[in-house]
């Protein structure tokens, strides 16, 4: 009986036991270690390499295309006219006959005039030859001294009437010449306005022929006032226009204007543009860009690098495992990427994607180190 008793106790008190060793076994296995909490808390993210790259910094402008000369063609003579040789769209070079005016009058006046000067020349011819015979008689005495003297008077007079021909017969051929119209420079004819047997005027004058040169072309475009002394005469610039939105042309800088505009403080600068086939025209709107310096080891990151919050800008920075919030500095955007003027180093790793989940001190673990993009 005593027996039965103490069996009883000690199973009383084993299985109390028992139970207080299942519930502490069973928290040693649901507590995660300390290592394990830290590895759940790690953030994961995807991380590149900072770089340095030569970047070239550039100023964007708008400017339109214009001809460095478009004349108007008008007559020097009054008449009618006879002949035009060219039409829209023809090519001239300078000194090409372009209108040819009626000059049957102008040349009848040529020949009248050749006429007075063949006369004057053998009147002139006819007394010099009196004249060398009398200067002979009168060292021999046969003639007296004013017979002498009014012949040589007359010489002086033909001298004089055949130096007046020869003046009205260049006249005559200047009249002549002035019946046809050239062209002053190399271009392309942009409007006939005169039609064949019109009469034309001189005062007021009447327009046939409006001519523009194509080649080369003014690209004229305006800059702000803190920008002109970053450019100089003979640099080159670079632009587009809509006609040929795929292409990039080039032009040199030969002219910065010394004022600037008061309302805009903008300064008007032309660049000379070659245009040998013709395929740029006067008028064209055109984009411009403009270098005005560069950094040949300028600090580059992607713009996916970069959180924006009140104005600033930051990127995290992992170093250890560890992200670290920068501010910094940025400078040109181009390509996806932005230059950092402070705030980060180059060979730097800063996150790109999953930073919207970091503060400062966050652990994290990079899953994918993004290859930087080549520099252009």
């Amino acid at each position: 009986m005593k027996l039965m008793k103490y069996l009883t106790f000690c199973l009383l008190i084993t299985f109390p036991l028992a139970e207080g060793c299942g519930s502490k076994e069973s928290a040693s296995v649901n507590t995660p270690s300390k290592s394990q909490a830290s590895v759940s808390e790690e953030r994961l993210v995807d991380a590149v390499e900072v770089v340095s790259q030569p970047i070239s910094y550039t100023l964007s402008a708008v400017g339109s295309l214009k001809s460095p000369e478009e004349v108007t063609i008008s007559p020097k003579k009054a008449g009618i006219i006879e002949k035009i040789l060219v039409k829209e769209g023809d090519r001239v070079r300078k000194g090409q006959v372009l209108v040819q005016l009626d000059d049957i009058d102008a040349r009848l006046e040529v020949e009248r005039a050749e006429a007075k000067v063949k006369e004057a020349e053998a009147s002139l011819e006819t007394d010099r030859r009196t004249l060398s015979r009398y200067q002979r008689l009168l060292e021999s005495k046969v003639i007296p001294q004013q017979t002498y003297d009014d012949l040589v008077l007359k010489v002086a007079l033909d001298e004089a009437r055949l130096a007046l021909a020869r003046t009205e017969l260049n006249q005559a051929r200047q009249n002549l010449s002035d019946r046809q119209i050239f062209s002053p420079i190399d271009g392309i004819i942009n409007l006939k306005i005169a039609s064949l047997g019109e009469h034309v005027n001189v005062a007021p004058k009447d327009e046939i022929l409006k001519i523009v040169q194509m080649d080369p072309l003014d690209l004229e475009f305006y800059v702000p006032e803190n920008w002109v002394g970053k450019i100089r005469l003979g640099e080159k610039v670079h632009f587009s226009v809509r006609a040929f939105s795929e292409e990039r042309f080039s032009a040199t800088i030969q002219f910065i204007s010394p004022t600037a505009d008061p309302s805009t403080r903008n300064v008007r600068m032309k660049a000379v543009v070659p245009n040998p086939h013709h395929r740029l025209k006067p008028g064209f709107f055109a984009e411009v860009s403009v270098r005005t310096g560069g950094n040949p080891n300028a600090i580059v990151i992607p713009e996916s690098a970069l959180v924006s919050q009140e104005g600033k800008f930051f990127s995290f920075v992992v170093r250890d495992g560890v992200a670290h919030r920068r501010e910094v500095e940025t400078g040109l955007r181009f390509d996806g990427r932005v230059e950092i003027l402070k705030g980060i180093e180059k060979g730097e790793q800063v996150v790109v994607t999953g930073h919207e989940q970091l503060s400062e001190g966050t652990r994290v673990r990079i899953s994918t180190h993004v290859q930087a993009p080549n520099p252009k």
